[in-house]
C-alpha cells in the first residue's frame, strides 16, 4: 500500500493486533483474487466470491488507512 511507510508498517505489525489482522485479511483476499483472476472463466459462485473478496480488500484497506493516519497523528504530537 503506497500510503504505508515501511518503518510504520513494521511497528504496527508488532504493536497493533487489529492492524496485523487486517493486513493478513487483505493479503489473503488478494491471493485468492489472483487465483480467481488466472482462471479463464468463473462460475456464478466464483464471480460472487470475487465481488466479496474485492469488498473485503477495500474494507480492510480503508481501516488500515485509518489506523495509519491515527498512528501518524500520534507520532507528530
Amino acid at each position: 500500500m503506497d500510503f504505508l511507510r515501511p518503518e510504520l508498517q513494521d511497528r504496527l505489525m508488532k504493536e497493533h493486533f487489529e492492524f496485523r489482522k487486517l493486513m493478513e485479511e487483505h493479503r489473503a483476499a488478494d491471493t485468492r483474487l489472483g487465483d480467481l483472476q488466472r482462471k479463464p472463466s468463473l462460475s456464478a459462485k466464483e464471480s460472487l466470491e470475487e465481488v466479496e473478496l474485492k469488498k473485503t480488500k477495500l474494507r480492510a484497506k480503508e481501516r488500515i488507512y485509518s489506523i495509519v493516519q491515527e498512528a501518524s497523528h500520534r507520532a507528530e504530537h
